[in-house]
């Protein structure tokens, strides 16, 4: 029994969600859950944002990452003294004490008293109400003279009563939410049933479009094929015509030339005056020009996205927040951003320099936030002309520094070890430099087919959408090996990617099908925004540190802004304000949105009050 309750109180109490052991040193996050230092400050370190917080592993609230390190963080040391407990009451056990161990256990953590860690021998019996802290009697006199100081036992009273009421009231809004959450799960059930209702009448209303659509190309074919056999029949008509003047007069000709050749003078003389007069008439037949035959042409009917939803219908989802009232991250409720009535255009450069080989065709866009510099590529290959196939680097304010020449780049992505990642269209494979512009590796040669937007998702992965294979494919950073696959059925043209900051989401933008979807992590499909049905030619995509959307339209000239979960929210920039075939776009450390022109101009704007 004991060996069972040590081991139940072991894995679900005593365990940390990170490494999946025991707890080394336990802290407490805000958030009130426990993990080892080593873990949590591993995590924190990797994840941390450019406003110096992470997100909690488990519930994924905001932390602020502490002023003074995460050793300020505050011991969990009921889950140390439950290991000390479990570990005495297993030593040196008989069986006759093990139907008490249960009680023993639960009686010494309930009753158990804290060592001061500065002075062992000491218990923490006393509270400093200006410093907020449990301190022992030594304490009183080395660190906190002077200070207002309770009996601990009359403090914890005062707070444990409050805690109680306090308890007492929030367990009202758990039982609530429980409720709630049944609720939810019985109309799980009917929200099923209703779906594949609905998929069955939507398949059912294709099939009706597809026969109509079989039925009218039948009919059109039938039409081609008798309006070519009646040509047929026209041209066979005036060729035996052709055919009749022409072997008459071949024959004369035969005869006069025989005649000439091989008569007598007898012969000549006997032929001459009707062969001639037979010649001379036909010499005047005149030759018929061809009939411009009837011009038989197929015309496409035009093809909409209104004329397809009209016949087949489309499904309408009532915009609305997840739950009415509620946040995804209740910490940062209280202080959600505000978007300017009117987005400020703060600063604008071209990204021209002086030995660019041909006029510039910008596609990519990246931030590098340590330096505060931005990197922006000019060299993809289009139909109209090809640019200068080089990745430019420049300052916040503008400056040029150098370039990087690459074989038909695309996209640019760059990580906080120092690292840029740039699709080539040309070598079919991820290039790998040094932010100082040494070349340092390639990844994904013989696996990408045509590498397109690339981006690095919160692990520091890199991940590229990759139009020509219709997949996402994720590599380790550091070598390049393959780590994960995703395809891309619901693209038509996939072009560009990002991973949202605060939830994960990836964001792929689909220029053809004039549309950006929104994946899970793992790549099932969220939702797709297509803006009403106009949405044109979207392209660059990005996130802010409030998972808004951004998508820059390029077949409207303008920046489209949505909220984490889809919902349109306004328009930053549009062709009014001067905005021209945006392609690319970014946010910079001071959380502007950086907007890179296809024809060479950088802008950045405020957005945000």
């Amino acid at each position: 029994m004991a060996e069972v309750l040590a081991a139940d109180i072991k894995e679900n109490i005593l365990t940390c969600n990170i490494c999946l052991v025991e707890y080394e040193d336990p802290r407490v996050l805000p958030c009130y859950h426990t993990f080892c230092y080593g873990c949590i400050s591993d995590h924190a370190t990797r994840t941390l944002t450019s406003n110096r917080t992470f997100l909690c592993p488990v519930c994924r609230e905001e932390i602020q990452f502490p002023a003074g390190g995460l050793n300020q963080l505050k011991k969990n040391f009921i889950f140390s003294k439950t290991k000390d407990i479990i570990t005495k009451q297993q030593v040196g056990q008989t069986l006759e004490e093990e139907q008490a161990t249960v009680a023993a256990v639960t009686q010494a953590i309930a009753q158990m008293t804290i060592s001061c860690e500065k002075h062992l021998n000491n218990e923490l019996k006393y509270y400093c109400e200006d410093d907020d802290t449990v301190i022992c009697c030594e304490c009183i006199i080395t660190e906190h003279s002077g200070h207002r100081i309770s009996s601990v036992e009359q403090v914890a009273k005062c707070n444990r009563d409050k805690i109680k009421a306090a308890l007492v009231r929030t367990m009202k809004t758990t039982d609530m939410f429980k409720e709630s959450v049944a609720m939810e799960t019985a109309n799980d059930t009917e929200d099923s049933h209703i779906k594949t209702l609905t998929i069955t009448n939507m398949k059912k209303q294709a099939q009706i479009m597809h026969k109509l659509i079989d039925q009218r190309v039948e009919t059109l074919i039938s039409e081609l094929n008798s309006a070519y056999d009646v040509r047929k029949k026209q041209k066979e008509a005036n060729k035996d015509i052709l055919e009749f003047h022409h072997s008459s007069l071949h024959s004369a000709c035969d005869f006069a030339q025989e005649l000439i050749t091989n008569g007598t003078d007898s012969e000549i003389m006997l032929h001459a005056k009707s062969l001639i007069e037979r010649l001379a008439a036909m010499e005047k037949t005149p030759v018929p020009t061809p009939d411009t035959p009837a011009q038989i042409s197929y015309k496409p009917g035009e093809i909409s996205t209104d004329g397809l939803e009209a016949m087949l219908g489309q499904v309408t989802v009532q915009s609305q927040s997840p739950l009415a009232g509620l946040e995804t991250n209740p910490r940062s409720a209280p202080n959600l951003p505000v978007f300017l009535e009117k987005a400020e255009c703060v600063r604008s450069f071209s990204a021209v320099v002086g030995d660019d080989k041909g006029r510039i065709l910008m596609t990519g866009l990246t931030i590098d936030e340590r330096y505060t510099c931005m990197y922006v590529v000019d060299g993809y290959e289009s139909w109209r002309r090809r640019g200068n196939d080089r990745t430019k680097m420049f300052t916040h304010d503008g400056e040029f520094k150098f370039y990087i020449e690459l074989n038909n780049p695309f996209d640019v992505a760059v990580s906080q070890t120092g690292h840029m990642y740039m699709t080539s269209l040309g070598d079919k494979c991820v290039k790998v430099y040094s932010t100082k512009g040494k070349q340092v590796t390639t990844m994904g040669h013989g696996l990408l087919e045509d590498p397109r937007g690339i981006t690095l998702n919160r692990q520091g992965h890199v991940m590229v959408c990759d139009r020509g294979k219709m997949s996402i494919f994720t590599f380790y950073a550091a070598s390049g090996q393959l780590l994960d696959t995703i395809p891309l059925n619901m693209c038509a043209d996939p072009q560009y990617i990002t991973v949202n900051s605060v939830n994960d989401n990836i964001v792929i933008s689909d220029f053809v099908k004039h549309c950006v979807h929104v994946l899970s992590p793992t790549g099932d499909q969220l939702y797709q925004y297509v803006g009403n049905g106009q949405l044109r030619k979207p392209c660059g995509v990005c996130t802010d540190s409030n998972g808004h959307i951004f998508i820059a339209e390029w077949g409207k000239r303008r920046i489209v802004a949505l909220s984490p979960q889809g919902y349109f929210i306004r328009y930053i920039a549009t062709k009014a304000d001067g905005l021209n075939s945006p392609i690319a776009l970014a946010i910079n450390p001071a959380g502007q949105l950086v907007v890179a022109e296809e024809w060479g101009r950088v802008k950045i704007f405020q957005y945000l009050q």
